[in-house]
């Protein structure tokens, strides 16, 4: 056994330098080391992996490591069966199942919240026209969403117009009678989609945002706000403000909060806001077990400053510009159950 705990990083795509740096020095600043490798690049005796060596990238052959902050997260899923199988006994920071969660699994969550489910959008699966028409007639602005998908991709808007239907997917804007819509949602019935209310998130000068709050299990296992952190669509009619088509930008957390709530941090909203995180991920964990750790929760906030929630991804970690502040709190947390797991093995 390594005299400094060593963290191995599974990863099933080449991963973001930024954030690989920033799990390499939160690994230091806890005393321990810490490489990446591709799930592919585990052998039977040792695994091809690379880690930050006098400020460099270095590829090279590493012992298998003490435990794994699994950034993959495909457990249980049959392509990625011989990885994990390589890796048994070696304690895993995400033990829930591969894609073991949706938008409405986690809708259904918390629909029998008192609290949490004032913050539910209402929502239909995606089943035929006839549905959805009555749905949009009721909120004239809806979203259509993949039901597993993130990131905002294949996501698009409908209004209704009197007798016209407007359908754009943030780049091109179409126009066709109510009557035809069965047509155009026919390709989509076995996508598993569903149509939520549209929600207007907006700056006062009309720019469309939501907020990313990550929140995450510490070196205590106890849930934190790792960072928050606001995404805004510059072009006002692009509604959807992850979706990949959109020219977005941020700005700090403080001048955010200053513009859109005239307030500091610490002020009412932001501590709202953190307050809504920490109950959402407590609750999920009850409802789901204690399997996962980290949470992007996906939030709008409407002009009357009540909270939504657009999504909760406890997929693969990501951040633009709070790397660091994703590293520290998910690092700890795997040295966490390093420590655990030790204990249980009474080492």
């Amino acid at each position: 056994m390594s005299q400094r705990p060593l963290i191995g990083m599974m990863l099933r795509w080449k991963g973001e330098l930024s954030l690989l740096r920033a799990c390499a020095l939160a690994a230091a600043h806890y005393g321990a080391d810490f490489y990446s490798f591709h799930y592919s690049d585990i052998r039977e005796d040792c695994i091809v992996g690379t880690a930050l060596e006098d400020n460099e990238w270095v590829r090279r052959e590493f012992p298998y490591p003490d435990v794994i902050y699994d950034g993959m997260r495909r457990l249980g899923i049959a392509r990625y069966e011989e990885a994990y199988r390589k890796l048994e006994g070696i304690p895993l920071d995400h033990t829930l199942k591969g894609r073991s969660t949706t938008k409405t699994k986690v809708y259904n969550l918390i629909r029998n919240h008192e609290e949490l489910s004032r913050s539910l959008i209402p929502f239909i699966r995606l089943r035929d026209a006839d549905s959805v028409l009555e749905f949009l007639d009721q909120h004239k602005q809806v979203v259509f969403k993949p039901n597993g998908g993130a990131k905002g991709r294949d996501a698009f808007t409908v209004e209704a117009k009197g007798d016209r239907i407007e359908w754009f997917d943030q780049q091109t804007l179409r126009s066709f009678a109510r009557e035809e819509l069965a047509q155009h949602i026919e390709p989509l019935l076995d996508e598993n989609y569903l149509v939520q209310q549209m929600i207007h998130s907006e700056m006062p000068q009309g720019f469309p945002f939501h907020v990313r709050s990550h929140v995450s299990k510490n070196g205590q296992n106890r849930w934190v706000v790792a960072f928050k952190s606001v995404s805004l669509s510059l072009v006002p009619h692009m509604k959807i403000t992850n979706n990949p088509a959109v020219y977005r930008a941020s700005s700090t957390w403080a001048d955010f909060l200053m513009h859109r709530f005239d307030e500091q941090p610490g002020g009412e909203a932001d501590t709202r806001i953190d307050e809504y995180s920490m109950l959402l991920a407590q609750v999920l964990e009850d409802k789901m077990g204690n399997g996962f750790h980290e949470a992007g929760l996906d939030l709008g906030i409407d002009s009357s400053g009540r909270i939504w929630l657009f999504e909760a991804g406890l997929g693969v970690p990501r951040s633009f510009y709070s790397q660091m502040q994703l590293a520290l709190p998910g690092i700890a947390y795997t040295l966490y159950v390093l420590e655990r797991h030790r204990a249980e093995q009474g080492m």
